[in-house]
């Protein structure tokens, strides 16, 4: 009978780097279906203003490519501030005098 130690050794090494690419594959393709899922709300965003996308809806003008192909959303730019306060109505007398005018009377 043959010696088959190397053979198999031999076996198992190219097994291992098979079972590195395939775990490199394996990563490869769950980003590209994390990127094209990103890639569908985004244009299912631009078809339904109702989407919100960090708060407000998606146009094409918050969309943008990167170098290397990656999409990104700009964040929208925020309300301008406005003055809401109002002030507060005076609290009614009631025909009740207040305190200065009672001393002022004596």
């Amino acid at each position: 009978m043959a010696n088959l130690r190397g053979r198999i050794h031999a076996l198992e090494k190219k097994i291992a780097k098979q079972d590195a690419v395939i775990l490199e594959l394996g990563d490869e393709l769950g980003d590209t279906a994390d990127n094209l899922a990103n890639a569908q709300n985004m244009v299912r965003g631009l078809k339904n203003p109702d989407m919100l996308f960090d708060g407000d809806s998606l146009t094409l003008d918050r969309i943008q490519v990167m170098e290397n192909g990656d999409i990104r959303i700009i964040k929208p730019t925020p309300a301008p501030i406005t003055e809401t306060c109002v002030k507060a109505p005076e609290p009614e007398k009631n025909g009740k005098k207040d305190s200065k005018e009672l001393v002022n009377a004596s």
